[in-house]
């Protein structure tokens, strides 16, 4: 019974967790595409190698722009624009 109860409680923190393709989307409809009408359209985007860095750059971007995104925006945005754009690996 306890282990079904741990379960249970973990089960909110593990599905935030996971990257929301859809989230992404609309957060970069909302916020970056202001700017960004492709993500190749700015400076340093065509220069990203790796999930990490395109990570990094988002988190630069909602800093400066002061969007307030938490962790879990930053993810979902990462994995939209690199399932749609990027294709990177890591």
């Amino acid at each position: 019974m306890k282990t079904s109860l741990l379960s249970l409680c973990l089960l909110p923190s593990l599905s935030w967790a996971v990257a929301n393709i859809a989230d992404g989307k609309l957060l970069y409809d909302e916020s970056c595409a202001k700017c960004h009408h492709s993500p190749y359209e700015s400076l340093g985007w065509n220069e990203i190698t790796s999930k990490a860095e395109l990570g990094s750059m988002i988190e630069s971007c909602s800093d400066y722009f002061q969007l307030d995104w938490n962790a879990q925006d930053i993810e979902d945005t990462s994995e939209y624009l690199n399932t749609e754009f990027f294709f990177l690996e890591k």
